[in-house]
């Protein structure tokens, strides 16, 4: 039996590591590490005492001196092959039962876990390892007691959902390893809830997780986190864990497994594993999984701070937007660089969500900071003044201040022999201040950004650009700048470096706890990892002045040929300089006088432009006058019957009178009595007709001449509105060939614009009246609704008239596109109902025509029952007002401009 305290501490193995970053000593594949090993395990050599075996027992083991151990491939931290030779938590504990017995135990590899079942069955492995206990062992293994346990938990990329158990992920794909036993236990217990994708080893499944071909995998919480922090995923997460009704327990344990015609082996290593002390344990805990109980990576955070952030929520980060490869935001708003996969990282550890606040500039970033507009800056070097506003954490990252010149200068071993000349530097840095104090002579010139910097170099508007050298060097690569590279570096000091911190609101100082709390928990080698991920950078060294000085005595003698020769030349050079002053002067005076006649020839079509706006607009309002114009002709008409019969009864009845007053002076008779009142009866009853006819024609020209008058929007019948504008049209109608039938279903309600409707409409079949029916006794135009989808009513305007030619029928919405110019046609007509269409009524319009097979025309109107929210300088705004270029012509619902209707 095992002690109860070497049972309670195997308990602890790998829960030191169930959230954390497990495997954060990555260097035990280096050759040092190996030699570091040796010593470490020499340290267990003498502990535990001497272990008491029967003679059984010995004998077996002088038998068997190698016995042979399974050794998985792939299971980091626990079990695996790198740099070849096996590694991992079991491997080194298998190691230590080793050295406890005295025996050889020699590693066998398998292709995969379930290769390595067979072999052991097969009875060509001795022992398994580390083993969970599925059916197929259970016929060919004895089990020692547990040698791991630990939590289950679940791998998602990090904008998946919280996680609390298996329950939250029933409907999503799920990769695990093919031949796991918990795969199998994925299949029996949820495979109608899940979809299982089998992967050949567990890196395969979590890469399937970032590539999105699975939601989720699952293992132990160190497995997941060492391949988080060794394979640099920066887009996963670990969270939930396997509940104890998911599984059976709320832990999995693992054992050793030994052959079952073995069974003195099995008491053997039972004997090792109590032999074993706690603190070998303990130790050999933090050699893979970090110190128990404060693992690495994960942020021990009081209760006060974890109430902070609950309370908190979202943190808001200002970053530097242009400022690669240490960080910048992407058009889509995405952070990027090594800052970006740092944050990223903190944020996993706090289990905290942090978004960026988009700048233009590293310099209103600092004012968003200033003004609480963001919690925290990414990056900042501390300085005095900022301290005012900010708490600054240890820097986590330090890069060196280099200089980039063109690439035809000289290295610069020092910055004080060239501090005449003129250096840039990216505006709001930090630097700036720190190098006016070291060199107080020094020449800067601020910059937006790092591009602008470099682009004046290049163009010797600058002598050097001083930035980080990952930022600088990342430029001059990505970019391929041939010619220009970094020719210096600034002093190795404190000073001098740019030592980024986390600069969190001052008013707020638990958050810059919370964030120094979780740089202390984030190792350096995987800061290191991250910034090697990112860079790969080659700048020049420093020359060997001792060498070059050898040189240039060697070639004395040639450089003073060379130098006479190079007087003769700069002679010619300075002659050719002065002829090419001159010629740039004659043509900078070429330029100013193009560039005079450019500015005059553009005066001239402005004014121009001008004017023929001024005319589109006064010929709209001719089209609007002359509709108007027809209208007036159309009521005068109509009233006059009506009214012209009102006048002749109230003539005749007045001479009715007149007569009827005589005879009652002679005498009247009963007979005559009975026909008068007859005559006034009948007289009354047709003045009083044509009274009401007259009244009824007033009251529909009146509503037609208000919605032509204004653009006011209401709520009408189209059934109304349209017999309303049909019968305006009549006069024309009965001068021309052509009769208008509508059929417009009734009870259609629109919540729109009842005048530039019926300007649509007018427009429509004035058009067809001049254009359709040349040299037709008769024809028909018709005005009929059709439904359409939710929302919408389909309004077709057709005729049977002579059609519209192919080539004209894309032209007909220009402006001023007509076949009757000059015959009564101005070309406005279906541009103004094109744009009030599109515009104002929120619809659309089509057209199609066979001339020639007797169909002519058919326009479409695709109208909202519900006109958009329209926009207008003036509610009472022309047609004029709607072509482009107006505030109609443009987005009817933008709400930037003018009037909105409701």
């Amino acid at each position: 039996m095992l002690p109860w305290l070497l049972f309670l501490v195997l308990l602890t193995v790998s829960t030191a590591g169930a959230a954390g970053d497990a495997g954060s000593d990555g260097a035990l594949a280096l050759t040092e590490a190996e030699r570091a090993s040796i010593t470490y395990f020499d340290s267990f050599r003498t502990a535990g005492g001497t272990l008491v075996l029967t003679e059984a027992e010995r004998a077996f083991l002088q038998a068997h001196p190698v016995i042979r151990v399974s050794n998985e491939l792939d299971w980091p931290p626990y079990d695996y092959f790198e740099n070849g030779r096996p590694q991992g938590y079991s491997v080194d504990l298998m190691r230590l039962l080793a050295a406890r017995i005295g025996v050889e135990f020699e590693f066998v590899q398998g292709e995969s876990w379930d290769a390595l079942v067979d072999l052991f069955c097969a009875g060509r492995i001795d022992l398994l390892q580390p083993a969970d206990k599925p059916r197929k062992l259970l016929d060919c293994a004895t089990f020692s007691p547990p040698i791991v346990r630990g939590a289950n938990q679940f791998l998602t990329r990090r904008d998946h959902p919280r996680v609390r158990s298996i329950a939250d992920l029933f409907g999503s794909v799920a990769a695990s390893p093919r031949g796991w036993e918990q795969t199998e236990l994925l299949k029996k217990r949820f495979g109608d809830k899940l979809r299982i994708i089998e992967t050949a080893n567990i890196s395969e499944a979590i890469a399937a997780v970032s590539r999105g071909q699975a939601d989720f995998t699952t293992d132990f919480a160190n497995v997941l986190n060492h391949h988080i922090a060794h394979s640099g995923y920066v887009d996963l997460k670990v969270q939930g864990v396997w509940s104890r009704e998911d599984k059976g327990g709320e832990f999995s344990a693992l054992y050793i497994a030994t052959r079952k015609d073995w069974p003195v082996l099995q008491s053997i290593i039972d004997k090792a594993l109590a032999s074993l002390t706690p603190d070998q344990i303990r130790r050999l805990q933090d050699r893979w999984f970090g110190e128990v109980g404060g693992p690495a990576g994960r942020v021990s955070l009081s209760p006060r701070q974890l109430d902070y952030l609950q309370r908190k929520g979202t943190l808001r980060m200002c970053v530097d937007p242009d400022w690669m490869p240490v960080e910048r935001l992407t058009e889509e708003g995405v952070h990027e660089g090594i800052i970006a996969d740092v944050i990223a990282r903190l944020a996993e550890m706090l289990d905290t969500r942090i978004v960026p606040i988009p700048t233009a500039s590293w310099e209103e970033s600092l004012a968003f900071a200033r003004e609480r507009r963001c919690d925290f800056l990414s990056g900042a070097i501390a300085t005095p003044a900022r301290r005012a506003f900010l708490d600054f954490t240890t820097p986590y990252l330090s890069f060196r201040s280099v200089i980039a010149t063109q690439s035809h200068q000289v290295f610069i071993n020092d910055i004080e022999s060239v501090l005449g000349e003129t250096f840039g530097i990216t505006r709001g840095h930090a630097m700036i201040d720190t190098l006016r104090t070291r060199y107080p002579g020094i020449r800067l010139r601020e910059v937006a950004n790092i591009t602008e910097g470099l682009g004046q170099v290049r163009d010797g508007r600058l002598f050097g650009f001083i930035d980080a050298l990952p930022t600088i060097a990342y430029r001059i690569q990505t970019q391929a700048i041939l010619d220009m590279k970094i020719a210096g570096q600034l002093e190795d000091s404190e000073q001098l470096s740019w030592n980024l911190s986390i600069a969190t609101r001052r008013d707020e100082p638990l958050l810059g706890e919370i964030f120094q709390a979780a740089i202390d928990a984030l190792p350096q080698a995987q800061r290191q990892a991250i910034v090697n991920r990112w860079l790969s950078i080659r700048y020049e060294q420093v020359f060997d002045y001792v060498l070059l000085w050898k040189i240039v005595a060697g070639v004395v003698g040639i450089a003073g040929v060379i130098l006479w020769m190079v007087l003769v030349w700069n002679r010619r050079l300075a002659k050719l300089n002065r002829e090419l002053g001159q010629a740039r002067a004659q043509i900078a005076a070429q330029n100013l006088g193009l560039e005079q006649r450019v500015a005059e020839r553009t005066h001239d079509l402005r004014e121009t432009l001008a004017k023929l706006e001024r005319t589109q607009a006064s010929l709209v309002q001719s089209e609007k006058l002359a509709a108007l114009g027809d209208l007036v002709a159309g009521i005068a008409h109509e009233l006059n019957t009506p009214i012209g019969n009102a006048v002749m009864l109230a003539s005749t009845l007045y001479d009715q009178e007149r007569a009827f007053r005589q005879q009652m002076t002679a005498g009247l008779s009963r007979s005559a009595l009975q026909r008068f009142v007859d005559a006034v009866r009948d007289s009354s009853d047709i003045l009083l007709r044509s009274l009401q006819r007259a009244a009824e024609l007033i009251s529909s020209f009146k509503q037609v001449a208000v919605d032509q008058a204004s653009y006011q929007r209401r709520v009408f019948s189209l059934d109304e509105v349209t017999r309303e504008i049909a019968l305006t049209l009549q006069p024309r109608l009965r001068r021309s060939p052509a009769r208008l039938d509508v059929d417009i279903a009734p009870g259609i309600r629109f919540d729109s614009f009842p005048g530039p409707f019926g300007q649509v409409l007018i427009n429509l079949v004035q058009n067809a009246l001049l254009h359709a029916f040349d040299d037709r006794e008769a024809g028909c135009i018709r005005i009929e609704s059709q439904p359409a989808a939710p929302g919408f009513i389909i309004i077709r305007v057709s005729d049977d008239g002579n059609g519209i030619p192919p080539d004209n029928l894309d032209r007909i919405f220009d402006p001023f596109f007509t076949t009757r110019l000059g015959q009564g046609g101005s070309g406005l007509g279906l541009h103004i109902v094109y744009n009030l269409v599109t515009g104002l009524l929120g619809g659309a319009i089509s057209v199609r025509s066979a001339p020639g097979q007797g169909q002519g025309t058919v326009f479409d109107l695709a109208l909202p029952l519900i006109a958009p929210r329209a926009v207008a300088a003036d509610a009472n705004a022309s047609a004029a007002d709607r072509l482009p270029g107006s505030a109609i012509a443009s987005t009817p619902n933008d709400p930037s401009r003018g009037t909105t209707y409701e």
